[in-house]
């Protein structure tokens, strides 16, 4: 099976903030390694039921194995518990995965995002992530992984900034830190017009399991 192809991923250091409305959303992610190069589509929708609770779907193609298709549905709820324009914002996200027929086990998860604005300028993101699999295939343990982002603000509309995306494994087998996916790289995010958003990341792979390089792109559409 393509290392690679096992590592792309399509997602970012979320926001914790629950905006009013609905968005559709569309997300790639491209791989690059030795071993091979990888693929990951996403599309997602997701609508604010309220001042504070989102909910959402969000379904994944990628070419693991050699194969693009259809992956998985996931579905989340999040609830912000703090909100600030400056500050702290933070919520608490769960998703529940429902993987193809023969395409690996299930997965619950839960994250804890937070956003800090010491600035009008100045952004600074960090989610909290475990999770926990059930089926054929399952790891043992619990999933843990952390992201942050700092970005700041370069031009009415955009930013510019670095981030960081870390798994450690399972609380079954760490492992050494070599063994585990970290990475580091540059993000640019911003909006193109009043209903839509762009974000952009470039990530360079610091471990042996990490992807050499990635590179990730997203539009959303503000409903």
């Amino acid at each position: 099976m393509n290392g690679a192809a096992l590592a792309q991923g399509t997602g970012s250091v979320a926001s914790p903030t629950v905006r009013p409305g609905a968005s559709f959303g569309l997300a790639s992610g491209v791989a690059f390694d030795d071993a091979g190069d990888g693929v990951a589509l996403r599309i997602d929708y997701r609508r604010a039921v309220s001042e504070n609770v989102r909910v959402g779907a969000i379904m994944i193609a990628n070419d693991r194995g050699g194969e693009f298709r259809y992956r998985h549905l996931e579905l989340e709820t999040l609830y912000q518990f703090a909100s600030g324009d400056l500050g702290w914002s933070s919520a608490v996200q769960f998703r529940g995965r429902i993987p193809d027929g023969n395409d690996g086990p299930g997965r619950v998860r839960a994250a804890w995002l937070n956003r800090w604005r010491p600035a009008e300028n100045i952004e600074l993101r960090l989610m909290g992530i475990v999770h926990r699999e059930f089926g054929d295939g399952r790891e043992d343990g619990i999933g843990l992984e952390t992201r942050g982002e700092v970005t700041w603000r370069i031009a009415s509309g955009m930013r510019l900034g670095a981030q960081t995306f870390n798994r450690y494994n399972t609380t079954a087998n760490f492992g050494a830190l070599s063994a585990q996916r970290h990475a580091i790289g540059a993000v640019a995010k911003g909006a193109l017009t009043d209903k839509v958003s762009y974000r952009i990341n470039a990530l360079a792979g610091l471990t042996g399991p990490s992807s050499d390089f990635e590179l990730r792109a997203r539009l959303q559409l503000a409903m």
